[in-house]
């Protein structure tokens, strides 16, 4: 029996080797569908998004204004769909990234909790937001992803919420040198099936939407994402039911403290220096700018955009692929191009390799070209960067950040050029 082990074990250890492969192929293609999945939602989304802008700064009546506010706020519902969708894919393959600095973090909570605070008014709901004095006004982290875990689960309790008081507190639990551990602690009102329910949606076995009621939709992605993300920032989110008539929601996160409270806890630490923000630089009063992009109502509402934005001597031309991009760039001037990624024949990073071929060949001044694509997966900024992008917008482009990557991009740009 001894002899046929070694011959045993091989063919278990061949058989585990491929299903690990099969299910690494299977999440490969799962997470490439996600990519695509988003990709061809938010191209759409940018028109409608970019329309409903443009409606808002129309004079509209009373009507209206209600019919353009329901566009905006199911279309921002959209978008915020497809980034959960996006984050689940993160964390399933481990490539979220978390940044690591200074957070105010008392700003950063109020940020996170006061939008909500409408939301809780108007189911006549109590909420107070209560943080220890001792804990540092400055901690290190990723304050966008510390915002959305609390944005989630305060969330979370408001829809789980009849009546009653959101309380949110948040305190030290652990401490070091070098690190400090947080606990954000909601509790709220809720029956005892509303916590059995939660409990099972941070198991990830309630993603089955008939076990819910319809009072409860829309939870469920936002929770198991908070979960997710409390974990890859060295915490973890647990519910604990009280009695039959509240739930706590307990978030604990790890941040490293800061060069100026690494010292001490008694001296508050000092607010980073503020540099003049970009968006505080005038826009020139000329400029051309070329728009690549093959869906023809994002080129003419980009274009809407970028003249409202601009003045009457911005020149916007478009193109609807990197053919007709380079023979454009080839007989006119243009001071920036916003290029999209995904096109027929020349994709957007072949087109800006050429341009930067031709740059070199030619001696010419660099032409800034900003990738403004569907492309939102982890990697896709960097991709853009190494085929000679400039700078990186993803869509549904927002007007302001438009301007902003404009000016941020002028530096480039001598005045006599333009």
């Amino acid at each position: 029996m001894n002899d046929h082990l070694p011959e045993e074990t091989s063919s278990k250890i061949a058989r585990l080797e491929e299903a690990l492969a099969k299910s690494e192929d299977a999440n490969k293609k799962k997470n490439a569908f996600i990519a695509n999945l988003s990709h061809e939602i938010r191209t759409p989304l940018n028109s409608i998004v970019g329309v409903v802008n443009l409606f808002q700064g129309t004079k509209l009546d009373l009507e209206q204004k209600k019919f353009v506010e329901m566009l905006s706020s199911s279309s921002r519902d959209l978008l915020l769909l497809v980034e959960e969708l996006l984050d689940l894919s993160r964390l399933e393959t481990g490539q979220l990234e978390l940044k690591s600095d200074p957070v105010p973090l008392r700003s950063c909570c109020s940020q996170a909790v006061r939008p909500l605070a409408m939301t809780a008014q108007e189911r006549r709901l109590q909420m107070e937001l209560s943080i220890a004095p001792d804990i540092p006004e400055f901690l290190c982290g990723d304050s966008a992803r510390l915002r959305q875990v609390l944005r989630n689960i305060v969330g979370t309790a408001i829809a789980f919420t009849a009546k009653g008081k959101i309380d949110i507190r948040v305190s030290i639990v652990h401490e070091t040198r070098e690190t400090i551990t947080l606990q954000f602690s909601v509790a709220h009102s809720a029956e005892g099936i509303a916590g059995e329910r939660i409990n099972a949606m941070l198991d990830s076995s309630a993603l089955d939407r008939s076990e819910f009621s319809r009072a409860y939709e829309g939870v469920g992605l936002g929770l198991i994402i908070a979960k997710g993300l409390a974990e890859a920032m060295g915490g973890g989110l647990r519910a604990e039911s009280v009695g039959n008539e509240h739930n706590i929601f307990h978030f604990t996160v790890a941040m490293k403290r800061t060069a100026e409270n690494k010292q001490t806890s008694e001296e508050p630490a000092a607010q980073p220096e503020q540099e003049t923000p970009d968006a505080l630089l005038a826009l020139p009063g000329r400029l051309a700018i070329l728009v690549v992009d093959d869906n023809k109502f994002n080129r003419s509402l980009t274009r809407t955009i970028l003249r409202k934005k601009g003045g009457p001597e911005w020149n916007i031309s478009l193109a609807e692929d990197g053919a007709e991009a380079l023979k454009k760039i080839s007989d006119e001037h243009f001071d920036l191009v916003f290029m999209d990624i995904q096109m027929p024949g020349i994709n957007g990073l072949d087109t800006t390799r050429a341009i930067r071929a031709r740059e070199r060949e030619t001696v010419a001044q660099r032409l800034p070209v900003i990738a403004m694509t569907a492309y939102a997966m982890e990697g896709d900024r960097q991709m853009c960067l190494d085929a000679g992008m400039d700078d990186y917008i993803a869509k549904p482009v927002d007007p302001d950040e438009l301007v902003e990557v404009i000016i941020r991009n002028l530096r480039m740009i001598s005045p006599d050029e333009r």
